[in-house]
């Protein structure tokens, strides 16, 4: 058979523009991550944005930017092993691992590599990764590299640390990787990260903890980590730039032998130019910004808060969590694509999501430092209207 005939024999996305449901890929004319966004010409309320804290469009990460480019030019030109690493790489990297209180830091040219990146170069032959049910993309695409090395690759139900070590009692005594999102971002729970230290420390395992969704939001500025209260007890944390940091990239944080041994092993980060420096420039800004506010609570907590609370009261199914990322529950594909398209018409923005990315149809909504009072009311009149039209499907589903 020729190789390209499953990309011609697939029509699932070209379904859902036929009936004017298609909702991925929309272009934004200008800035997509504040408060306001503009879409096919007209403004909307950006509900789907990670950039938490707001900081992408914050004067000084812009300043910190554009300063960058105009000393360094656009691009790092090449691969940080060779010529394209940059002070500002190691300015930064020496910056985030004071405030996440590890011994070192190794930026990636993104979040997905630095992911990629640590567990294919640190889990080979003889070695087990144990990854939760639900683990970002990254980590179980870096598994499934760290496993064509020859490691065995299991899961451990999600957010359940007493399957985590019953796995780990049964198994062989061997070196063991352990990797779980800290915040995941599609179902909007928190990892629980106490329980899973404990777990790994009764058996010898090296725990890593993506804290992409966490960084900024939680743990002053800090993440699930130190919400959790259980700084210097994880071995690997991994972040990305692309959420609260209002930039590119990504780090991976340790200590100082693992980060050397990284430094000469992570083939994502060897093979790939560095990070530009505009990006690193922005990264590196928004850390001393979210520093600078690490005391105060983030308005977005409380804004999603009353987004669940509020939304529940509509009558929408609504999955409870504490976190800034809000979802909204529907009983198939069509309705949920249906009321995200309604919401688009309405002015307001969500992201729809659905199985196997998650194990649910519903619409991801992420509130930033951005959402005013103002703004997330008259979001909740347009739910208002919207549920109204989708009530017979409601009770149809019930």
């Amino acid at each position: 058979m020729d190789l390209l005939e499953k990309c011609r024999a697939y029509t699932r996305a070209d379904e859902a523009r036929d009936v004017g449901l298609y909702p991925y890929y929309p272009a934004f004319q200008g800035p997509g991550g504040g408060g306001q966004a503009v879409l096919d010409g007209a403004e909307v309320l950006m509900l789907g944005s990670n950039n938490y804290r707001a900081l992408s469009s914050s004067p000084q990460v812009i300043g910190a930017a554009q300063d960058a480019i105009a000393l360094y030019g656009t691009s790092a030109a090449g691969p940080r092993l060779l010529n394209g690493n940059l002070d500002l790489h190691e300015e930064l990297e020496a910056d985030l691992a004071d405030f996440f209180g590890y011994e070192a830091a190794l930026v990636f040219a993104t979040g997905y590599m630095a992911n990629l990146g640590v567990v294919s170069a640190l889990a080979g032959r003889g070695d087990q990764v144990y990854l939760d049910e639900r683990a970002h993309a990254s980590l179980i695409d870096g598994a499934r590299l760290a496993k064509a090395s020859g490691a065995e690759v299991r899961w451990f139900g999600h957010n359940d640390p007493g399957d985590l070590s019953r796995q780990l009692a049964a198994a062989p005594t061997r070196s063991v990787l352990v990797a779980t999102d800290g915040v995941f971002s599609l179902e909007g729970d928190l990892a629980p990260v106490a329980e899973l230290v404990t777990v790994c420390e009764e058996y010898g395992a090296t725990l890593l903890v993506d804290d992409a969704h966490g960084v900024g939001v939680f743990g002053r500025g800090r993440g699930v980590i130190e919400q959790a209260g259980m700084q210097g007890r994880v071995p690997l944390m991994t972040l990305s730039f692309g959420k609260s940091l209002a930039s590119q990239g990504g780090a991976v944080l340790a200590d100082a032998k693992t980060i050397d041994f990284l430094r000469h092993t992570a083939r994502p980060l060897i093979y790939s130019a560095g990070l530009s420096p505009a990006d690193t420039a922005a990264a590196h800004a928004s850390l001393r910004e979210i520093r600078r506010r690490a005391e105060a609570e983030p308005d977005l907590l409380a804004a999603a808060e009353h987004l669940r609370r509020a939304l529940d009261a509509l009558g929408y199914d609504v999955a409870g969590n504490a976190g800034p990322v809000v979802l909204v529950r529907f009983p198939d594909e069509i309705s949920m694509l249906s009321a995200q398209r309604v919401l688009v018409d309405h002015g307001v923005y969500t992201n729809a999501v659905l199985p196997p990315a998650c194990e649910r149809y519903q619409l991801r909504i992420a509130c930033t430092d951005a959402h005013s009072p103002d703004a997330l009311e008259a979001a909740l009149g347009v739910f208002a209207v919207l549920r109204e039209d989708l009530l017979p499907r409601y009770r149809q589903a019930a």
